[in-house]
């Protein structure tokens, strides 16, 4: 031991005291400082008041009331260790006093100064051993339980002020901000005596080098001051005298070579240096300092985890992740309110079975096909537009969303979920196409209402016909029937034959025998043809409202649109086609019959642009085929062509070469939509100029592939 041992000596024989400080006095290697008191009283108000290292007591001390004042003693002494002295040895005592906790039992007469040394310095050094393992005990356990770092500082200050029997205890944070060291956490015992000198503290801040805290900040090594009246690096010296804190010790707080902090200990006594206890208060700011960068970085996570849930929480799109097993790991409130759910509630539960388990047709959509679990498998990032989620409450919402894993240390970890409400975006889509068609129809309403007026105005004049003949005709029945009644009665005169002959004459029997027939064939092909055209209207204008694809005959599709434009190609084109058998193609039939229909009265504007007031027809060519996989239709006209200049921007919404008033500029966008888009198709075009342009639609068989841009061949 270094410096002094303080030994309170509670004995009231003189004689036995003065061999008692003779034998301290003889100490080799340690010097003691002893205190001796006679009566009890006089010891319990110096333990009050002083710390030491041992106390001797001589249990026939005055007023002494044997193991109830040991005990005492224990407690005031806080951890410095008691023995207990007796002038002869008693067996019985001596088993008694050690029982109740005393470090010793000592014979005076039986020591001599080295015994005496030895004894002090053993019991001293192990009650200190232990007093040390139990206060590095607290403050592992002080850390391991506290969650933030100034409630962890706060006890591991009253936890080395009660051990180390320290009056004050102060901590210094790092401020980055400031690049200096605050003030942060304070403890005093008592709480209320050194109000004064914590005010102090926390109006100030030090550099790096500057004051006591500096100079442990810049060194990284515990520091000891004995008296700071007898320092001028402390700049605090004359308050913390003014508030009888003369002796100080500070440790920083390390993680490796970086200092967090320090923390300072201020004893109302002058303390000379502990080489022992500097080694373990700065093991124990390396324990501060490794719970301070933990805390730091979890504290720093759930920051940015509370600025990533607020971030997302301001998106308008549904978003959650799912760990490996596709369970929901996050969900923004934008996708709660749009599943009508709690996300804290669905957190760690599986998410295909809550929002993705059945197909819109009722059918089991399996969790191996969901695409979230292809991108969990795979790493590739994929988006759909075609899918539906389920709400808790058992209704679907149609969803765009997309799906990308989530890839920590080139390791797929878990995926992302973003999702689009499209419901009434497609319910608008579908009500814009049919829109869109109905406008289709009414530009080429004129020539319609023509084709339906022809077959009607001979309908009609053949219905004349027949009526007036039917008029004529019933005189010769009613002729006919008079001589009837005159063959019964065998009366027939020649008169009555006479005016059956002039009936038939007049009405010219023989031409409406002839006529009629023709005329009744000539109404049921005109009735036919309306039939045909209304038919072919009624399936060109039917509109998709669901979002299913359905097996499709595209050459019957054709064929109807080829009705519903042939007043608007007629009469600058003759039209041919070249249909070959094609399977049924699983599709948007409606959408598609657009697509047709733009593409016919685009090859009909072309030729129209090169014929002009010729009076000649150009050609249009429809032909299908049936290629593996796909079914191709192609759209060939002998127009102009397209020039060179704008063949990249014809797919482009609102690019039209038409005079103003003719086109919108939205037909081909339109078609590329729907093939390209919709159905995973694809729309190209070989042209030349002065000889024509062919549209090439490319469907696959069995429903959509990957979409393909729309391009010139």
């Amino acid at each position: 031991m270094a410096h002094s041992v303080k030994v309170l000596l509670i004995d009231a024989n003189s004689t036995d005291v003065a061999e008692m400080h003779a034998k301290l006095a003889d100490a080799k290697s340690v010097s003691f400082a002893p205190c001796r008191v006679e009566a009890l009283p006089e010891a319990v108000t110096l333990l009050r008041e002083r710390r030491f290292d041992a106390l001797l007591i001589d249990l026939k001390t005055p007023g002494s009331k044997g193991i109830a004042t040991l005990k005492e003693l224990q407690t005031l002494a806080r951890r410095a260790p008691v023995l207990a002295m007796s002038s002869r040895y008693e067996e019985g005592e001596s088993l008694e006093v050690v029982r109740a906790g005393a470090q010793d039992y000592l014979v005076k007469s039986r020591l001599n100064a080295a015994a005496l040394e030895r004894i002090l310095v053993h019991c001293i050094e192990r009650q200190r051993g232990k007093a040390r393992t139990q206060m590095q005990y607290f403050v592992s356990r002080a850390l391991a339980e506290c969650d933030n770092q100034s409630r962890a500082r706060t006890r591991v200050l009253e936890i080395l002020c009660e051990f180390l029997e320290y009056n004050f205890g102060q901590s210094w944070v790092f401020d980055h901000w400031s690049a200096q060291l605050i003030s942060a956490e304070q403890c005093g015992l008592p709480p209320e005596k050194y109000q004064k000198f914590e005010n102090l503290n926390r109006c100030t801040r030090f550099e790096r080098g500057q004051g006591f805290p500096g100079l442990v900040w810049d060194s990284c090594k515990t520091l000891w001051i004995e008296d700071v009246s007898h320092d001028s690096d402390f700049v605090r010296a004359q308050q913390a005298l003014e508030e009888d804190l003369p002796s100080v010790l500070a440790f920083p707080i390390v993680l490796g070579a970086e200092v967090l902090g320090v923390i300072e200990l201020f004893s109302k006594e002058v303390r000379e240096p502990d080489h022992e206890l500097l080694d373990v208060v700065a093991n124990i700011g390396a324990q501060m300092g490794q719970f301070m960068a933990r805390k730091r970085a979890e504290e720093e996570k759930e920051r940015l985890t509370k600025e990533r849930m607020l971030l997302l929480d301001c998106a308008s799109e549904g978003i959650y992740g799912i760990d490996l097993n596709g369970c929901i790991t996050f969900m923004n409130r934008a996708a709660g309110l749009m599943f009508l759910c709690d996300p804290t509630e669905v957190s760690g539960k599986p998410s295909h079975a809550l929002f993705h388990h059945t197909h819109p047709n009722g059918s089991t959509y399996r969790a191996e096909d969901c695409p979230a679990a292809e991108v969990l498998k795979t790493g590739q990032g994929k988006r759909l537009d075609n899918e539906y989620f389920w709400r808790t409450d058992g209704t679907h919402l149609a969803v765009d969303y997309s799906v990308f894993p989530v890839i920590e240390g080139g390791n797929i970890t878990g995926g992302v979920v973003c999702f689009s409400d499209i419901t009434e975006h497609r319910r608008m889509e579908i009500e814009l196409r049919h829109a869109q068609k109905l406008e289709a129809v009414g530009s080429l309403a004129a020539g319609i209402a023509h084709e339906i007026n022809t077959p009607i105005q001979f309908v009609g004049d053949n219905t004349r016909f027949l009526q007036d003949s039917f008029r004529d005709g019933l005189q010769m029945v009613q002729k006919y029937e008079e001589l009837y009644a005159a063959a019964l009665t065998g009366t027939v005169r020649r008169e009555l034959l006479t005016d059956v002959k002039e009936v038939c004459q007049r009405i010219d029997w023989e031409y409406l025998r002839a006529e009629i027939p023709n005329a009744m064939e000539q109404m049921l092909d005109g009735v036919a043809r309306v039939a045909k055209i209304v038919r072919a209207m009624k399936e060109f204008s039917h509109v998709d409202r669901s979002t299913e694809k359905t097996p499709a005959d595209l050459n019957k599709a054709i064929e109807s649109t080829l009705i519903v434009a042939r007043s608007e190609l007629k009469y600058v084109a003759e039209v041919e086609t070249e249909f070959e058998t094609l399977p049924p193609v699983i599709c948007h039939g409606g959408d598609l019959n657009q697509v047709f229909l733009n593409l016919l009265v685009n090859a009909a504007h072309a030729i129209g642009d090169v014929v002009k007031s010729t009076g000649e027809r150009g050609l249009i060519v429809v032909r299908t085929k049936h290629v593996e996989d796909w079914v191709e239709i192609s759209i060939s006209d002998t127009g102009g062509g397209i020039p060179e200049a704008v063949r990249g921007k014809i797919f482009d919404p609102f690019f039209t070469t038409k005079e103003v008033g003719k086109g919108t500029g939205q037909g081909l966008t339109l078609a590329r939509a729907i093939v390209v888009e919709r159905h995973g198709g694809t729309l190209t075009f070989d042209t030349e100029m002065g000889q024509g342009t062919t549209f090439y639609v490319r469907l696959p068989v069995n429903g959509a592939r990957e979409p393909r841009e729309a391009v010139a061949r």
